[in-house]
């Protein structure tokens, strides 16, 4: 893959959060919400072209919008509020840590897994020869 593409979705996924988050404050949160889905549409479809990794986005983008609500500092309207905001932070920081553990355990136990329709994610094959450079054979080491 090129390019910083888990950071791009990340950073999008935090605004976006930013943007639920107080939406009573902007002026007009609605037409800032079209922005960003714009924008993470754009770097989807972008994801799609050989050699960037949509895997990375969207993985950026899940820990982007989990940390984000756990991090981000927010304004509190009523108790009630507090409350809420408070319990979606503790779900959302226990969410992260069980993803990170969930992700790092099938990174190391189940790399020789396959998926075929899952090479469709990062590059769609628009002629014969498009996401032929892009396969890469990933195989265990063994021994030294």
């Amino acid at each position: 893959s090129s390019g910083i593409n888990a950071e791009y979705g990340g950073i999008l996924a935090s605004l976006l959060v930013e943007v639920v988050v107080n939406w009573k404050i902007y002026k007009s949160p609605c037409i800032e919400l079209t922005k960003l889905i714009l924008l993470l549409a754009i770097l989807f479809l972008v994801g799609l072209l050989p050699w960037i990794d949509n895997f990375a986005h969207i993985g950026g983008f899940v820990f982007g919008f989990l940390t984000a609500f756990v991090v981000l500092p927010h304004i509190n309207y009523s108790e009630e509020d507090r409350i809420a905001k408070m319990v979606v932070q503790i779900v959302c920081g226990i969410l992260a840590v069980i993803l990170f553990a969930l992700l790092f355990i099938v990174f190391y136990l189940a790399q020789g897994s396959t998926c075929e329709n899952c090479a469709y994610l990062n590059c769609i094959p628009f002629t014969d020869s498009f996401c032929q450079d892009a396969t890469m054979e990933l195989r265990p080491r063994v021994g030294n």
